[in-house]
């Protein structure tokens, strides 16, 4: 099935269309045509209740119009963003669907929030309008509508949003992300969920969850989108909120389940709801048995993310699940895909990333170099369809006696403790450097471009021999996962050899530099690994290895098969250990870790064999780990120099046919250097050309005259 239209929800809103009156086209995959299919055929349904405030469907629906002509005199209209600043309130929900009306996007500001925070949003949002009214803070630097603003108009008149216009976004300031939900997406997610939980006329849903969030959105679509009533939280605290207004139906957290089962007269309070869905991360098994001991609700355990939007997995929790509540199975029109490092599908009861497609998939994020590092191409669907990388380990559990078959969660990719023996072992930083030594031994795979003397290269072949034969070294001597080496050597071609050889013998690099004479402190380190040139600057206390000495003949330069590791290589276990310069505090890189790393740059760069890179920081910065490891994944040649003055880069570039690079921005005193680790080469990375349209592109980036 196509990923470009939902068969199931159109044919669906098609029914409910059918019998209208008028000459007004609505696509049936937006927001909109719901909501407005229930004011048209139910005006009289409770739409909203507020406190004492009480509106209809019709009531509703003639406020938003009349809103929505303010905010099309104003500019509004599809593909562009306006920020709601309202507190959670009737206000609010006419505020949200006058922008749809319009066919506008929303994104919502908690008033609530700091302002800090609101100026965040509305920075990576970029609205084209602030919503708001007058006793409401807000932002400044952006045109404002008050919400009292209204023009007559007839509901002809507006053109409203197509299936393939923004619906909303969804800000994630820490990480500074801005998701962009399209109302084709949108609606599908809201249709999935209406016959998943059977939510209709009759029914009320809790509005409470944090404005900022992507909940807060799916509980009012919850309910306007099914023709039920949003009922505004009257309080803070959830028992009391749930027995004052009886609500039939309810999303919470994991962590709010667990206080709501626990209280003493949870049953009472409870007795109202007829569905629960429990949202987050994973469910604990007790917490769902608790909240079923004491509610006769039907609970779903419900999972998603913004770029999916909303949520794209359920399971209905039944007595069987005694130990695991799996993620459960994909929403209608949703594809789930569990594939390994190499984008190949995992089989059955393996682990791998979980990837998501289909028609829910988010437009992206507002910004397009983000979307391309997470929205991929999927490699084994119909041309032009992509997927999001969730960034969760999962497998698909095989069918039993008293389950279906599903997806359980197992951990996420950039944590490696939860991988353990699970079907990941292959997936080490090395593995495709070794298939590609094989494919390609004679090309060249590092050359050492000093600033003084002549330059040296190395093949992929002989650097493939040279590292295994020094790893079979530092096995014999004891190096194995958990065992950090001190990596005392300059840039240079042995440098590579060095970190390759630890890695091989499946111990942790740290690299230090001795012509730092502050070492930093190193828990138990287990050797030393230098060259001749450097004996002179600095001993260790512990056993060192000079690689330009050491008798390496001796050993065998063939591949290291697995079973020579006395204990096996885990994607979990540290590859790097590295210190970032001004401080003292480590930052520790599992294999798994660093394996997404350069899998996801790899995804956005497109490096290649005709590629030269070139490596240009300093050997213990620890933003360059990443430019020893990705081309010689994909049979590109690193060009290895001490960092240039624009010159030298400038001839370079030219020398060597440099394609790409990195530059290391300033980042100023008392950034988290974890952010720094993971952040640098995103904001940094340029591919160039020897060019001199590129050379002076190059020049602006170093603030310096155009070479």
């Amino acid at each position: 099935m196509s990923h470009t239209d939902s068969v199931t929800t159109a044919a669906t809103l098609a029914a409910l269309l059918r019998d209208l009156d008028g000459d007004r086209p609505r696509d049936p995959a937006t927001l909109l045509a719901a909501f407005s299919t229930y004011a048209e055929r139910e005006p009289d349904i409770l739409a909203v209740r507020d406190g004492d405030i009480a509106l209809t469907y019709g009531e509703l629906a003639e406020r938003v119009d009349a809103l929505a002509a303010a905010l099309l005199e104003h500019g509004v209209g599809p593909e562009t963003t306006v920020a709601v600043s309202l507190p959670r309130s009737a206000e609010l929900v006419v505020a949200v669907h006058a922008v749809l009306a319009a066919g506008g996007a929303f994104v919502l500001l908690d008033p609530a929030g700091s302002g800090d925070l609101q100026r965040r949003t509305v920075a990576l949002a970029a609205p084209a309008l602030i919503l708001t009214s007058d006793a409401t803070p807000h932002p400044a630097g952006f045109p404002v509508l008050r919400t009292d603003a209204t023009v007559e108009v007839t509901p002809d008149e507006l053109p409203g949003p197509s299936a393939d216009n923004p619906a909303y976004l969804v800000v994630d300031v820490v990480a500074a992300t801005a998701v962009v939900v399209g109302h084709r997406a949108a609606q599908a997610n809201s249709s999935w969920r209406q016959r998943l939980c059977g939510i209709g006329a009759g029914d009320s849903v809790l509005w409470h969850a944090p404005l900022a969030g992507q909940a807060a959105v799916g509980e009012m679509l919850l309910a306007l989108q099914t023709g039920a009533t949003l009922v505004v939280s009257p309080s803070d605290v959830l028992a009391e909120a749930i027995a004052e207004t009886q609500v039939t139906a309810a999303c919470f957290d994991h962590e709010e389940l667990a206080e709501l089962a626990a209280l003493p007269d949870a049953e009472e309070r409870l007795d109202s709801l007829r569905v629960v869905l429990g949202s987050g991360g994973p469910l604990l098994a007790q917490t769902a048995a608790a909240l079923r001991a004491v509610s006769g609700a039907t609970l779903w355990h419900v999972y998603g993310r913004p770029e999916t939007a909303g949520e794209f997995v359920a399971h209905e929790v039944t007595g069987a699940d005694l130990e695991v509540v799996p993620f459960g199975c994909a929403a209608d029109d949703v594809e789930l895909l569990i594939l390994d490092e190499h984008l190949c599908p995992v089989a059955d009861g393996e682990i791998g990333e979980l990837y998501v497609s289909g028609v829910q998939l988010a437009r992206g994020y507002v910004g397009r170099q983000a979307t391309a590092a997470t929205f991929l191409a999927n490699p084994i669907g119909p041309v032009d369809d992509r997927m999001f990388a969730t960034g969760d380990l999962v497998r698909r559990r095989p069918p039993g006696d008293a389950w279906t078959a599903e997806i359980e969660f197992v951990g996420r990719v950039d944590d490696g403790p939860f991988a353990r023996s699970t079907g990941l072992a292959d997936e080490l930083l090395l593995d495709e450097f070794e298939a590609q030594a094989a494919a390609t031994p004679f090309d060249p795979a590092v050359v050492h471009a000093p600033t003084d003397g002549p330059a040296s290269i190395i093949t992929y072949g002989d650097l493939d021999r040279r590292t295994n034969q020094l790893a079979r070294h530092l096995s014999s001597l004891g190096i194995g996962p958990e065992s950090a080496v001190l990596v005392d050597v300059p840039r240079s071609i042995d440098f590579v050899v060095a970190t390759y050889a630890v890695l091989k013998a499946g111990g942790t690099v740290v690299p230090i530099d001795t012509g730092n004479p502050r070492l930093p402190p190193i828990v138990n380190p287990a050797l030393a690994l230098t060259v001749a040139a450097r004996e002179h600057l600095g001993t260790y206390d512990i056993p060192t290895v000079t690689i330009d000495r050491a008798a390496l003949s001796t050993y065998s330069s063939e591949p290291i098969a697995r079973s020579e590791h006395r204990v096996p290589i885990l994607p979990q276990h540290p590859a790097f250990v590295l210190f970032p310069p001004g401080t003292s505090h480590s930052v520790t890189i599992s294999h798994a870790a660093a394996v997404h790393r350069v899998t996801a740059m790899q995804a956005r760069h497109h490096l290649g064999t005709r590629d030269v890179y070139l490596h240009q920081s300093h050997t213990g910065d620890a933003t360059a780990w990443h430019g020893y490891l990705l081309p010689l994944r994909v049979g590109a040649t690193v060009v290895l120099t001490e960092p240039p003055d624009p010159a030298r880069l400038a001839a370079l570039i030219t020398a060597y046919g440099i394609t790409a690079t990195d530059f290391t921005p300033h980042f100023p005193p008392g950034t988290n250097h974890r952010d720094r680790l993971f952040r640098t080469s995103e904001l940094a990375y340029h591919e160039i050309e020897g060019t001199p349209a590129a050379l002076a592109h190059l020049a602006t980036l170093l603030g310096k005259a155009t070479p």
